[in-house]
């Protein structure tokens, strides 16, 4: 949860500061670890800002002119003006599940509501141009997923995408879109009904900003969301060179389960999955398939969880230093006054708990959980 709280005029610094050249959200994150707050960021003397990580003066420069900028204000406004809300990393309603994926969004735009419940999910892709085998399939296997309380994330595209949240929408399920556009580019324009629906019972979700179109580049970035918001990712058609097969590669990469339904081998859409399948993903025959192995990814994470919340026999100095060091880049500058230790003696304990593999050392005097 962050220390600061979700203002307009946090979230316009916040959502200037994505903006400034060569920050991306990593290094956003250590800024606003370092500083305490978007505010606290944008106020940061130069001389603050270049002792950061990869921050140098010209950056620095352009940092200190984000307070004033009007992007961030515009964008608050149309989220107003629409109802819809900002999802920080730091929030407390942040999804969990993407919180453990390499490369978090720092901000979603949420039109709708994202529930606790969305975490038990799985995401169902494939290619545009869907047999008809397809789409029966896919028809199928979301209705028995929704029967079965999981949420049904997709992309919005045509053909199977559209064939799952459509079918999701019509069985009274949860359902999540995640847009590689703004809020007010819905694309494909056909789906603008649909994505209304979503809404009304799910969310459609973006890290892009309104005004941002849907441009070839933003769909394989899109792509590790809708897989990292999931406990595995379904395949139900894909060609050789299908966006599908990006999100289920994202998928194992995230530690997340990877399912592939088989087709004829003379369709061309099947070749894809079966690429899948003969890389390890698990064949899907009946939902069953599915639904036996979505526990075991939730109790991985919740694992996870437990483990970071648990630590070694320790003191109760280091447990109050661990409690201090979170998943964010901590500066040693704010360790020491939270500790309220010299610097000489929190180094001493952060190298008992580094060499526990407990915490661990990042590049400007940063230290996170291990």
């Amino acid at each position: 949860m962050n220390a600061w709280t979700d203002s307009a005029e946090q979230l316009a610094i916040l959502l200037n500061l994505t903006q400034v050249s060569g920050i991306g959200a990593a290094r956003l994150r250590n800024l606003i670890s370092r500083f305490q707050s978007p505010a606290g960021v944008a106020s940061a003397t130069i001389k603050d800002l270049v002792g950061v990580d990869g921050i140098d003066e010209a950056r620095a420069v352009e940092i200190q002119k984000t307070a004033e900028q009007p992007f961030g204000r515009i964008q608050i406004e149309k989220l107003f003006e629409n109802s819809y809300r900002l999802v920080t990393f730091w929030s407390q309603n942040y999804p969990t599940l993407l919180k453990h994926i390499d490369d978090p969004p720092i901000l979603l735009f949420v039109w709708g509501d994202y529930l606790p419940v969305d975490a038990f999910s799985i995401a169902v892709v494939g290619t545009r141009g869907p047999t008809r085998y397809g789409r029966l399939v896919t028809e199928k296997l979301v209705s028995g997923l929704v029967a079965a309380g999981a949420t049904i994330i997709s992309g919005l595209a045509r053909g199977v995408d559209t064939i799952a949240h459509a079918e999701t929408v019509k069985r009274g399920g949860r359902t999540v879109a995640v847009l590689g556009s703004g809020l007010d580019m819905i694309y494909p324009a056909e789906n603008r009904s649909l994505a209304q629906a979503i809404a009304e019972n799910g969310a459609i979700v973006t890290e892009l900003p309104f005004g941002t179109k849907p441009d070839a580049m933003n769909f394989p970035r899109r792509n590790r969301i809708i897989s990292g918001l999931t406990l595995g990712t379904l395949v139900v058609e894909a060609g050789a060179k299908s966006g599908a097969l990006i999100t289920a590669r994202l998928a194992l990469d995230q530690n997340r389960e990877v399912f592939a339904v088989p087709g004829s081998i003379f369709s061309p859409q099947s070749v894809g999955c079966h690429a899948l399948i003969q890389e390890g993903a698990k064949l899907v025959n009946t939902v069953d398939d599915i639904l036996e192995e979505l526990p075991k990814q939730g109790e991985l994470f919740a694992q996870q969880e437990f483990a970071a919340n648990q630590p070694a026999d320790l003191s109760e100095t280091q447990r109050n230093i661990l409690r201090a060091v979170g998943k964010d880049p901590v500066h040693i500058d704010q360790l020491t006054r939270q500790m309220n230790m010299d610097t000489g003696e929190l180094l001493t304990y952060l190298l008992q708990l580094e060499f526990q593999g407990l915490i661990r050392q990042l590049p400007g005097k940063l230290f996170v959980r291990g």
